[in-house]
């Protein structure tokens, strides 16, 4: 015969209990996950990130001349938050040999766009060439809550063109010139260059007349007084940074006027337009006869002097023919 074993009725009670409990948290746990499930499509639509960049499409030129008060241009790029949250996001930026700012960080609110300027800067002499700065946006948060493996992020690009340029400047130019019989100016000059790229070209020197350029009257007036261009040739053999080279002046005039005025030269590159500018100190042109200079007191009385002795030596032959013929 079998007896059955009984549990005591306390520990019966706890049992139920056990089971009981259990069952609760079975239920409460899937009701948890069923919610997780049911509300993660809306979830995912409002935190996913999103970014798209956007940088102008035409290129930018840049000078890296001396002269350029900042050797820097700018381009603009506009950043758009493609999600429904706000997000931080960080712009980095990949160059070469120029310097390239602006901003690092930036808050966009939901389905915003922001505009940033982009400056890049060259150092000075920095030779001709293009070169492409690429801007780069990636979503560091999402409303407050790091992106992480999440992180989204967009690239663009723009072209910086740096544009060759050669600049001269005249100098060691005489003060004064003076003009014999054989009207003629000729004197040497030294020719200061400033380049980016390393080329070699024909220099042409335009005499122009000083007083005659003014921001009222803007009309230069080249070659005064009927003089014609005889200057020997001077070949610039330019170099990247700043070069020094000797060149020669000479002008010829069959004009027959005394009067003396002021000039400079204008330096006019092979295929340009004549410079509407001077690249030299003045120089004071003075018309001699005799040897004396034709300006200040002696140099007006002169006409008048050559003149009475002319007609002197006039009145003499006269006065010795009439004596000859009695």
């Amino acid at each position: 015969m079998i007896i059955p074993l009984l549990r005591p009725e306390s520990e019966g009670s706890e049992w139920g209990d056990f089971v009981a409990i259990k069952t609760v948290l079975v239920k409460i746990i899937l009701i948890v996950i069923l919610l997780m499930f049911a509300g993660a499509p809306a979830q995912a639509e409002q935190v996913i990130p999103g970014v798209e960049i956007d940088c102008q499409d035409n290129a930018v030129h840049l000078d890296s001349s001396p002269t350029h008060p900042t050797r820097s241009t700018t381009f603009e790029c506009q950043i758009e938050n493609t999600s429904s949250a706000p997000e931080e996001i960080e712009i980095q930026y990949s160059f070469d040999e120029l310097a390239v700012s602006g901003p690092t960080t930036i808050l966009i609110g939901a389905g915003g766009t922001n505009n940033i300027t982009v400056q890049a800067r060259a150092p000075v002499h920095m030779e001709a060439s293009n070169h492409e700065v690429s801007v780069k946006a990636v979503v560091r948060k999402v409303a407050g809550v790091s992106a992480g493996f999440l992180a989204q992020s967009d690239t663009d690009s723009n072209t910086i063109i740096i544009d060759s340029y050669t600049d001269c400047s005249i100098y060691n130019t005489p003060e004064d010139v003076k003009i014999g019989a054989d009207r003629k100016i000729s004197f040497d000059f030294t020719l200061e260059c400033s380049s980016n790229l390393d080329a070699s070209m024909s220099m042409n020197f335009v005499m122009i007349e000083m007083g005659k350029i003014s921001l009222n009257n803007s009309g230069a007036v080249y070659w005064p007084d009927g003089f014609e261009d005889k200057s020997p040739e001077c070949v610039l053999e330019a170099k990247v940074g700043y070069t020094l080279h000797d060149c020669s002046f000479v002008a010829t005039s069959n004009s027959m006027s005394y009067s003396s005025f002021d000039v400079c030269l204008g330096i006019q590159l092979e295929g340009q337009e004549p410079p509407t500018f001077c690249s030299s100190n003045m120089v004071k042109v003075e018309k001699s006869l005799l040897g004396l200079g034709t300006s200040g007191p002696l140099g007006i009385l002169l006409p008048i002097l050559l003149t009475i002795l002319l007609v002197a030596v006039s009145f003499l032959i006269w006065k010795r023919r009439v004596s000859d013929s009695q």
